[in-house]
């Protein structure tokens, strides 16, 4: 299966911290009004689905992904950016270049074949509240075998959400083997646990997606861990 990603690369001449990436989501929230940029109803409801729009700070600048319908509307208003706000910080007509890929999915039929490996960029917040009470009480403190296996099993679950969410079906068995730490995070003015690492699977992912929770503000980026 095929998809559409485009990459909205900013280059200012600020470095930024991977924090800014809520705030370039708050300016595209401001400026654009389809549902998609945003995730959020007219009736304040929330859209309860993988985003399709995503901001991020890459090597400290700001980036947007857009996928399947995401990247369509991306790549329909970059253009009408002339200026960036992002906090108390005012960028006018600020450089910025468009990528448009054709991705490939799949998954290899051969589940011992782990051919691709990615590296968490940003930290994964893997852990909800119903599977953070299990990992702090049950988890956490077990052999590190026992720790990837759960944490494994939840980016399987993150993957098929990010599938789902781009209308692929997929069949095949997914498999993940996981090399992952701990790393405290401040989320919205909390200490929460995030993981940093790599894992290897058998199912190709376009790089710079996010898994888990708050992808669309730039958590739980991967890139390619070749790249490193």
């Amino acid at each position: 299966m095929k998809i559409k990603k485009a990459v909205l690369k900013f280059k200012l001449a600020d470095q930024l911290p991977l924090s800014y990436g809520y705030k370039l989501r708050g300016f595209f929230a401001k400026r654009f009004e389809n549902i998609l940029f945003h995730n959020h109803h007219q009736d304040g409801g929330y859209r309860y689905a993988y985003p399709l729009i995503q901001y991020k700070i890459y090597q400290g600048q700001p980036t947007v992904i857009g996928l399947a319908k995401g990247a369509e509307l991306l790549s329909q208003n970059f253009l009408e950016i002339d200026k960036l706000t992002l906090g108390q910080r005012l960028y006018v007509d600020p450089e910025k270049e468009l990528q448009v890929i054709a991705e490939k999915l799949k998954v290899l039929s051969k589940i011992d074949q782990l051919k691709y490996r990615y590296r968490f960029f940003s930290p994964w917040l893997a852990l909800n509240q119903e599977n953070y009470r299990f990992y702090s009480a049950e988890i956490q403190d077990s052999c590190l075998a026992q720790q990837q296996q759960f944490l494994a099993k939840i980016l399987i679950g993150n993957i098929l959400s990010f599938a789902k969410g781009v209308d692929w079906w997929v069949e095949e068995e997914i498999k993940v083997v996981s090399q992952l730490e701990e790393v405290e995070v401040n989320f919205k003015g909390q200490l929460m646990i995030g993981f940093i690492g790599y894992f290897q699977t058998n199912i190709f992912l376009p790089e710079y997606i996010g898994l888990g929770k708050s992808s669309a503000r730039g958590f739980g980026t991967i890139i390619e861990a070749k790249k490193d």
